[in-house]
């Protein structure tokens, strides 16, 4: 039976990890590009893109199609990750104790995975 485990910690949780992601991308894009005009347009997108996993490699290179097939080859691996964090906040779990604890940590490591999945694609676009 599907029920909505999803609470004020699963928002809490997600707003740290994606904060923490977004930080260390932004620290990242703004460090690799080089003053040109474009840099503080890259740099913006590719912050605000962080929401998007690992596709974020590819928006920092406006979409350059060698960038935007290794985020796309990331995407499965990442997308599972994600998947694999959300469904279990989706059924209910044969026991009570620590139940909240173990949705919380699945939870974790599923945001974690799809948010790497984004520092993981700059290996390919940003060398």
């Amino acid at each position: 039976m599907l029920k909505n485990q999803f609470g004020w910690a699963h928002l809490g949780t997600f707003l740290l990890i994606w904060l923490g992601f977004t930080i260390w991308t932004y620290l990242i894009v703004s460090a690799e590009f080089d003053g040109s005009p474009w840099t503080d347009r890259r740099v913006v997108l590719t912050t605000v893109a962080t929401l998007l996993g690992p596709m974020t490699g590819a928006v920092s290179r406006d979409g350059q199609s060698c960038c935007l097939e290794f985020s796309l080859r990331l995407l499965p691996w990442a997308g599972a990750f994600l998947l694999a964090g959300i469904l279990p906040q989706l059924v209910r779990w044969p026991f009570q104790r620590g139940a909240a604890t173990l949705r919380i940590l699945v939870w974790c490591l599923g945001l974690t995975g799809w948010f790497a999945g984004g520092i993981v694609s700059f290996t390919h676009a940003l060398l």
